[in-house]
C-alpha cells in the first residue's frame, strides 16, 4: 500500500516533458495552465513543469509543447533556457534584439530600427556573430601560433641555463687545477675567482630563468584566453557573445625575448685565460 502511494506522489510531481520528478516545482501564474487550460480557483495543483519561450517575450508566458504541436508557433526559434532572457529585451519597446546595428555598434529591435537607427548600417544578430566568429577563430589561431612561439622560446632558454652551468664548471675545474700549482701563494685569490665565477652563474641564470618564468606565464595566459574565447564561441546567446567579444579578442604584445650569445659565457672563459698569463 505504502509502495503505491509512494508511486502515486511520483507521478503527480514528475515533469510531462522530460519524464523526471520535479526539482524546484512552481505553480502556474494567473491559475491556469497553458497548455491544458485547466482553471484554478484555489492552490492549484502541481501537474508540470515549464521553460520560458525566448519569443513571447511581452507577456512572458511560459510554455514549451505547443511549439511542437501548434502550426502557427511551431517556427518560433527555442534555445537553451537561459537566466539572461532580459538583458536581450529592448528596454525602450519591450522587443527581443534581434538586429545589430554596426554605426552605433549595439544590438537594438526591429522598431529601433524603423526608429532612431533607421539610416545605420544594420545587420542582423545572427549575421554579425557569424562574421566575428571568423575573427574569434583567426584571433585563435594566433593565439596559438603564440603559444608554440613561446614553448620554443623556452626550450631554447632552458638549452641556455645548461650551457651557462657547464660554462661555468668547466671554468671552475681548470680554475681549480691551476690553483693547485700555486696554492700556497694564491689561496686567497682563488677563493675569490671561484666567488666571481659562482655570483655570476647565478646571476645569468636568475636573468635566464626570470625570462623563462614570463614567457611560462604568458603561454598560461595565452591558454587561458584561449580557453574563455573557445567557450564564447560556444554560446548560443548573441547579445552575450558582442558585449564579451572585443575584450576577450584583444590580443597583447608579445614578450620580447633578448638573444643570449656567447659574450655570456665567454665571461668564464676569460677569467680561466687571465690567470693562466698570471702563472706563466
Amino acid at each position: 500500500m505504502a509502495q503505491q502511494l509512494i508511486q502515486l506522489d511520483q507521478d503527480k510531481l514528475s515533469c510531462s516533458i522530460c519524464l523526471q520528478l520535479l526539482k524546484d516545482p512552481v505553480t502556474i501564474p494567473l491559475h491556469s495552465c497553458p497548455q491544458c487550460r485547466q482553471i484554478f480557483t484555489l492552490k492549484p495543483d502541481l501537474v508540470k513543469n515549464n521553460v520560458a519561450c525566448d519569443f513571447c517575450s511581452v507577456r512572458k508566458r511560459k510554455h514549451l509543447q505547443p511549439h511542437y504541436n501548434v502550426a502557427p508557433i511551431k517556427k518560433h526559434k527555442l534555445i537553451k533556457a537561459t537566466s539572461k532572457l532580459q538583458e536581450n529585451i529592448c528596454p525602450r519597446h519591450d522587443e527581443v534584439m534581434k538586429i545589430f546595428c554596426r554605426t552605433d555598434q549595439q544590438c537594438i529591435c526591429y522598431l529601433c530600427l524603423m526608429d532612431e537607427h533607421k539610416d545605420h548600417v544594420t545587420v542582423s544578430a545572427a549575421a554579425e556573430r557569424a562574421e566575428r566568429q571568423k575573427g574569434l577563430g583567426r584571433n585563435r589561431q594566433k593565439f596559438l601560433q603564440r603559444v608554440q612561439d613561446g614553448e620554443k622560446d623556452v626550450k631554447t632558454l632552458h638549452e641556455r641555463v645548461e650551457a651557462i652551468n657547464l660554462s661555468a664548471d668547466k671554468a671552475l675545474m681548470q680554475t681549480e687545477k691551476m690553483f693547485k700549482d700555486l696554492i700556497s701563494l694564491i689561496q686567497k685569490k682563488s677563493s675569490e675567482v671561484k666567488q666571481k665565477i659562482r655570483s655570476k652563474q647565478t646571476f645569468q641564470q636568475n636573468r635566464v630563468k626570470e625570462l623563462q618564468e614570463k614567457i611560462e606565464q604568458e603561454i598560461r595566459d595565452l591558454r587561458r584566453r584561449d580557453a574563455e574565447l573557445q567557450q564564447l564561441s560556444l554560446t548560443e546567446d548573441h547579445l552575450h557573445f558582442l558585449k564579451n567579444y572585443s575584450s576577450l579578442s584583444h590580443l597583447s604584445a608579445s614578450t620580447n625575448v633578448p638573444t643570449y650569445n656567447n659574450v655570456t659565457l665567454k665571461y668564464f672563459e676569460d677569467v680561466t685565460a687571465s690567470w693562466k698569463c698570471c702563472c706563466v
